[in-house]
């Protein structure tokens, strides 16, 4: 299964993939913005999945920006982190999953400081053919997210392997459970018991149909026993 992580650490969705229009007009947005709580120029990007820096330097309205180049499952993605404040690797470098490759920005072609994401599905391109919705791939789960209750295709797919999982450990602990219970020997009720159960009957108390109920056998034997004037000498067979 292909596994990329978000690259900025508790992010906000501020620009979702597809068509938009932020102020300059009707254009298409290959990527998605992510944008952070945490105030100031200090905020880590890290790599969304193990591979080879292929890009990092200036790019047009992307500013500094970083390719990192993954082959996952004999599949090759290329991912994409614009608008960079500073860049943190260099071009042949190799990166694993999670390491900081730079710090979020506002440079480019950008109206604040925030991260535009890409996935390409295959190697970057011009007019960015192999472009596709990063939330395909990655979870903003444990995220701020602006973009209301709606969960992404990737946040169900993670909420429904939980729930998957905790069926599996319902499943375990029910058989555990079963099999300790074949276990249990079934207790006797004792002959004083079963005498003051007969005088239950007797005096209309139960109509001794089930004598054999432990608990309710040793809580009604307990009463009888505390008090002298319904100790056994006195039952009435």
């Amino acid at each position: 299964m292909v596994n990329f992580i978000c690259p900025v650490l508790n992010a906000r969705l501020t620009s979702s993939f597809g068509w938009r229009n932020i102020g300059r007009g009707k254009e298409w947005h290959q990527g998605v913005d992510l944008a952070s709580p945490i105030a100031g120029l200090k905020v880590p990007i890290y790599a969304s999945a193990s591979g080879e820096v292929v890009w990092s330097a200036p790019l047009s309205t992307y500013g500094n920006s970083v390719r990192v180049l993954h082959k996952i499952d004999g599949k090759t993605f290329e991912t994409n982190y614009a608008h960079l404040d500073r860049i943190m690797v260099k071009k042949g470098q190799v990166v694993k999953q999670g390491q900081r490759i730079g710090v979020m920005g506002n440079t480019g072609g950008s109206f604040g400081i925030h991260l535009h994401f890409e996935i390409h599905e295959g190697r970057y391109a011009p007019s960015q053919p192999n472009a596709v919705n990063p939330m395909k791939y990655i979870s903003l789960l444990n995220s701020i997210q602006e973009n209301g209750d709606e969960l992404t295709m990737s946040q169900y797919n993670e909420l429904k392997n939980m729930i998957t999982e905790l069926q599996k450990e319902n499943t375990e602990l029910k058989k555990q459970l079963e099999n300790k219970l074949d276990k249990q020997k079934v207790r006797q009720p004792l002959e004083c018991h079963k005498d003051d159960w007969s005088w239950f009957k007797a005096n209309g108390i139960s109509d001794g149909t089930n004598p054999q109920d432990f608990v309710t056998r040793e809580q009604l034997a307990t009463i009888t026993h505390r008090m002298d004037k319904f100790n056994t000498k006195k039952f009435k067979k």
